[in-house]
């Protein structure tokens, strides 16, 4: 499987586990040695994502999906506001 193969089936796996809420659990799959690789998706740090991002480029991918994935994954949910007591 090529590199572009591998990346585009990690970005459909993160697509569908976010659209389940489970992003966090989706394993980074080998794509050189120098990457982050076999960890979990919320394990990956700034520096992590930023390689990656590096890699999508050089493969001829969108850069900034892999960052907004991850941003959304560290955003926290908004409080909920709580029903107005009826008068």
């Amino acid at each position: 499987m090529s590199r572009e193969d591998s990346w585009d089936r990690f970005i459909d796996a993160l697509d569908r586990a976010g659209q389940a809420g489970q992003m966090a659990a989706v394993v980074v799959p080998a794509f050189r040695p120098d990457l982050p690789n076999g960890m979990r998706f919320d394990e990956l740090t700034r520096v992590d994502i930023e390689s990656l991002s590096r890699f999508a480029s050089q493969i001829g991918r969108r850069a900034d999906v892999i960052r907004i994935m991850w941003a959304d994954l560290r955003r926290k949910p908004p409080k909920r506001k709580r029903a107005q007591k009826a008068k």
